[in-house]
């Protein structure tokens, strides 16, 4: 009976034995996953060089730029980027020198950053390269060399927009045109997240998992620029810049109806997808750069007349003997045009007949006009950088000035300033500012009184009709607008070198396009804005009324050539 008693027991304490067994097994299991799942990191940190816990950063791609029409203006590409963790490099110098090689570095530069820099995490020591290269890298198989995902900026239209666009730098911000002035909207927030590498600085394991900090791609952005006539205004400007040996040029077409701008174009000009040693060719000189701009701000002066209630369209001032002198300045024109109606005065571009019109009116009201038109301020475009331009006080005035400031001098302006001026006339005498942004259009205000507005696209008309503007012709179509020639001041005074101009607006019947041209410092005889600018705008123009289906005017007209020739202007009926 005691026998099989202690054999019992001995049953029994076995069972307990094996169940105490099993208990602390599963004791372990659950410890060793409590550790993994809530304590990793702490459990990782402590295994030294076996393996490493780090917090990397999600990269997140720049939003993209498009035209008006969805065409591609900026991208960005993912690209494979090199870095180092120097102080796991310290003893690995003739693998380091194998490093160097592949991606084409000095190997003692290299050494020296690994020593002097050894206790940093990480480095960059190569930027962007090819997948073949970063597979050339990883065959190296080197502890402390990492690879992180970075974007690169690609410009698929080149130079032809690159001063208007932009550019970036190589941690993708935006530095220059609008890539820098929208910059925080095209910009995403990189995410978060806590990693295991290897030895080798590859990720093996995600941890933290609720505490990822997802990352936010930047906004695209849709511009109001259509890539079709930004072309063309490109290879127009070039060709007229190049022809006449020009410092620099500038275009700028404005959506008469939305004060979009439709292009904008400027010589000289880089690419953007290359290297950006010069600073002369990056600005976006239609918004930068001020000048003044000589007669194409006559119409500004006839305006002031106008709202006088002194003077009619078909008013007559006497301009003879072709020369006047004010303040010991002589005003000359090109010869004696005698007595000359308010639309002649603009025909002929005479000098002594806008500087009379102005000197007979206050100098607070045309300071009034041209501030009203948006001279001497922003035009609201938004642009990062642009120009106010100058518009001198009124109370500041000598009458020099004011008789200067008639004709286009003693003031500065940009291109972008005088396309936004132009579309008052072309829009019933209403100005809205123009925008980069499709679709983002702004309120517009009455500048002037629309009757005026009617009167000076009439007047306008003339001057491309009646010879002085002939080159701005279109066929089929009416065009308004005027030339300017101006001297380019220099220390102490005037030289011999001009602004070219000319800007206007088509068609007449029912304006939809404003185009503004500037040539600056063109060489040779044939400098005149007539001559070299207003070519280029009867080439933009054209281009632009085609790709908007603009329909042609009914006319039937006679245009008078420099010759005095007759020249028939072709019924919309029959064009092609």
């Amino acid at each position: 009976m005691r026998k099989s008693q202690h054999k019992q027991v001995n049953i029994s304490l076995r069972i307990a034995i094996v169940m105490a067994f099993l208990l602390c097994c599963f004791v372990v299991v659950v410890v060793r996953a409590f550790s993994i799942q809530v304590r990793g990191a702490e459990f990782y940190q402590t295994q030294g060089e076996k393996r490493h816990v780090r917090e990397v950063e999600i990269p997140v791609s720049r939003g993209s730029i498009y035209d008006r029409n969805g065409e591609p203006l900026a991208l960005s590409t993912s690209m494979v980027s090199v870095g180092i963790v120097p102080g796991q490099l310290l003893d690995q110098f003739s693998k380091v020198e194998q490093l160097a090689e592949v991606l084409d570095l000095d190997a003692g530069e290299l050494k020296q950053i690994i020593t002097s820099r050894k206790d940093r995490h990480f480095l960059f020591i190569k930027r962007r390269i090819t997948p073949m290269l970063a597979d050339q890298v990883k065959a190296l198989n080197m502890k402390g060399v990492e690879f992180r995902t970075e974007f690169k900026r690609f410009y698929p239209t080149g130079e032809i927009l690159a001063n208007v666009v932009g550019f970036t730098d190589v941690e993708d911000v935006g530095q220059e045109g609008l890539e820098r002035t929208y910059d925080n909207w095209l910009t995403g927030t990189s995410g978060k997240k806590t990693v295991v590498k290897d030895l080798l600085g590859q990720v093996v394991a995600d941890i933290d998992i609720d505490e990822l900090v997802a990352a936010k791609p930047g906004k695209d952005l849709h511009l109001s620029l259509d890539r079709r006539l930004q072309y063309a205004a490109y290879l127009g400007l070039k060709k007229v810049v190049y022809k006449y040996r020009a410092t620099s040029g500038s275009a700028v077409v404005l959506d008469v109806k939305t004060g979009e701008i439709l292009a904008m174009v400027n010589q000289p000009s880089f690419n953007p997808n290359g290297s950006k040693d010069s600073n002369e060719g990056l600005r976006n000189r239609a918004v930068t750069d001020i000048y003044e701009p000589g007669s194409v701000m006559k119409p500004f002066a006839v305006v002031a007349a106008l709202e006088s209630a002194e003077y009619t369209p078909q008013s007559m001032v006497n301009t003879s003997p072709g020369e006047y002198e004010v303040d010991g300045f002589v005003i000359h024109d090109f010869r004696d045009y005698g007595k000359l109606s308010l639309v002649d005065i603009l025909v002929k571009s005479s000098n002594v007949g806008v500087a009379k019109l102005v000197l007979g009116l206050g100098k607070e009201h045309l300071w009034d006009v041209y501030h009203r038109f948006g001279f001497g301020q922003s035009s609201g475009s938004g642009f990062m950088g642009e120009s106010a331009g100058y518009l001198m006080h009124h109370e500041r005035w000598r009458t020099a000035d004011h008789a200067a400031l008639s004709r286009g001098y003693s003031l500065s302006v940009t291109t972008l300033q005088l396309a936004s001026a132009y579309s008052v006339f072309a829009n019933q005498g209403r100005y809205r500012a123009p925008t980069f942004i499709k679709g983002n259009i702004n309120e517009d205000k009455a500048i002037i009184d629309p009757m005026i507005a009617a009167q000076l696209t009439d007047m306008l008309s003339h001057v491309v009709m009646d010879n002085e503007g002939h080159k701005a012709f279109i066929p089929n179509y009416t065009v308004a607008g005027k030339t300017g020639t101006a001297r380019i001041a220099e220390k102490g005074g005037y030289s011999d070198n001009y602004m070219s101009s000319f800007v206007g607006f088509s068609p007449v019947s029912s304006p939809r396009l404003v185009v503004a041209v500037s040539i600056n410092n063109p060489q040779g005889d044939d400098y005149s804005g007539g001559l070299v600018a207003a070519p280029v705008f009867s080439e933009i123009m054209k281009t632009g009324l085609r790709l908007l289906n603009v329909p042609a005017d009914q006319i039937n007209r006679t245009l008078v050539d420099v010759n005095g020739t007759s020249v028939e202007v072709v019924e919309a009926d029959d064009a092609e």
